[in-house]
């Protein structure tokens, strides 16, 4: 980019963040204290629900990642947004059927202890699994909008991933989970009319439809035409990628987290059933705007592009469009970033505080002490993340293999928990762990990584199936569980410090 441009987009980034961490503040003044400034009191909308779980649906993967994905394998870049969909549906069913809001759990480490028979080591397990899940998720959201910058300032990308830290730090610091929901709110309508608005000019500004699909073919690449780009994904890579992209949503804390704090069971599962229509239908776009994006850089030999799908969304947005629209495409695209950004930040912090500071201390952190150290925590989480992203090579391989190594052990023992009755703690544990080990496996060992790619394109199915199986055996040969629903919510309780007697 040449300078002038380069400061108008600069100009942009800043005076958005402020804007938004304005009204952020203003929103939240005086209803974040105590516990309420992680749990926005408990008593979230429908409305404010389906925004926030929207505009953390469409996200990092879903904006630069999908766009990348349009770029390199054509419709196949929709199948984020099918997997991530099917994910939720699933999760809303789970959540649904269990009338999770009723018990009042505050993080998924809670709903793990009630699921496992109200197991201490369950919940503490759970607690530090979902604290590096978050980290990592962190992590990717920190690495994806450090492209925008990277690309447009040319900053070095270490330097625009601790910015971005920075800005996801503030969002959460300043209001905590109000400030978060009520910009999630209104990044998720920018997002939505920027993506549809440049979508509509993309075409055109490639050739039209026509030419799209005529220069997909002449480059070799008739495959990503296909239905979901199976003809270039594979079957098996088709499968492995919507699996991959769909298993998360029963693992992350932040999907869940959004069900706890919401009125009531039904107003959670219409908003989180919503969000996840929104997301397939969104699923379209960014794959179509890869797609026009490909057709521009090969036309025009723009070499950097085509070695980096990843400059795809920056590419659109400050090469092809035009000083204005390039701005809203830009700040769709931070929009669906930050929106995914600080709702896990505030997520991550939010098991620090209630799960880790008593598992460590042996009591809760005093109401009024919440707020404080919670920036603390923030700061803390944020750094960790930054350290994640140095390892991270690309969006969508980021997610495809660390988060498709990580998180599958523990979406597997939450799906067994809520749905089987005959499985234990034991069972439970095997789960995470086998899932882990699998995972570790994957990643540190070469010839190990090198036949799960061959066989099964990604770490996600494998590391699921491992999972499933030593969490049913482990479970049928261990005692199954004794306690009642309710001494098992009693155990939650007084795993919070609050000493309730188990029955009562």
């Amino acid at each position: 980019m040449d300078k002038t441009h380069a400061l108008y987009f600069v100009i942009g980034f800043i005076v958005y963040n402020v804007i938004m961490i304005g009204i952020g503040i203003w929103y939240s003044h005086g209803k974040n204290t105590g516990k309420g400034y992680l749990t926005g009191g408990s008593n979230l909308s429908t409305f404010l629900v389906f925004a926030t779980m929207g505009a953390t649906l469409i996200g990092t993967g879903s904006s630069i990642g999908a766009t990348a994905n349009g770029f390199r394998v054509g419709w196949g870049g929709s199948a984020y947004g099918l997997g991530a969909c099917l994910g939720v549906f699933l999760l809303v069913f789970i959540m649904y059927r269990g009338r999770i809001r009723t018990k009042g759990f505050i993080t998924m480490a809670e709903e793990a202890q009630y699921h496992f028979d109200g197991n201490l080591k369950m919940k503490n397990v759970m607690a530090v699994m979902m604290m590096i899940i978050e980290i990592i998720w962190l992590g990717n959201h920190m690495n994806g909008g450090a492209t925008y910058l990277a690309y447009i300032t040319g900053f070095d990308p270490v330097l625009s991933r601790a910015i971005m830290g920075v800005i996801f730090g503030v969002y959460v610091i300043i209001g905590g989970l109000l400030a978060v929901v009520i910009t999630d709110a209104i990044q998720l309508m920018i997002l939505c009319f920027g993506f549809v608005v440049i979508t509509l000019v993309a075409i055109p500004a490639a050739g039209g439809w026509d030419l799209i699909s005529a220069t997909i073919r002449e480059s070799g690449n008739a495959g990503n035409l296909t239905f979901y780009g199976v003809g270039t994904l594979g079957v098996m890579g088709l499968i492995s990628l919507i699996y991959t992209v769909g298993i998360p949503a029963l693992g992350t804390p932040t999907y869940r987290m959004r069900w706890y704090y919401s009125k009531d069971d039904m107003a959670a599962r219409k908003a989180m059933t919503r969000s996840g229509i929104l997301l397939f239908v969104f699923s379209l776009v960014p794959a179509i705007i890869g797609m026009a994006a490909f057709t521009i850089a090969y036309n025009s030999n723009a070499e950097a592009v085509l070695k980096t799908p990843d400059f795809a969304f920056t590419y659109m947005a400050t090469q092809v469009l035009g000083p204005l629209l390039g701005m809203l495409f830009m700040v769709a695209g931070l929009s669906a970033t930050m929106s995914s950004g600080d709702s896990d930040a505030i997520a991550c912090v939010t098991i620090f505080i209630q799960d880790i500071y008593p598992m460590i201390t042996g009591k809760e952190l005093e109401e009024r002490r919440v707020p404080t150290w919670s920036r603390i925590g923030v700061c803390v989480t944020l750094f960790c993340a930054f350290i994640a992203t140095l390892f991270a090579r690309d969006v969508m391989g980021y997610i495809s293999n660390v988060i498709g190594s990580i998180i599958p052990g523990v979406s597997v023992a939450m799906f067994l928990g809520a749905l089987w009755k005959r499985v234990t703690w034991q069972g439970g544990l095997a789960s995470i762990f086998s899932g882990l080990i699998f995972g570790i496996l994957f990643l540190g060992y070469t010839p190990f990584n090198q036949w799960v790619i061959a066989s099964f394109t990604g770490p996600a199915i494998p590391a699921s199936i491992v999972a499933l199986v030593c969490g049913v055996v482990c479970s049928l040969i261990t005692a199954p569980p004794t306690k009642t629903e309710e001494e098992r919510m009693a155990a939650v309780l007084a795993a919070r410090g609050k000493n309730i007697e188990v029955g009562h």
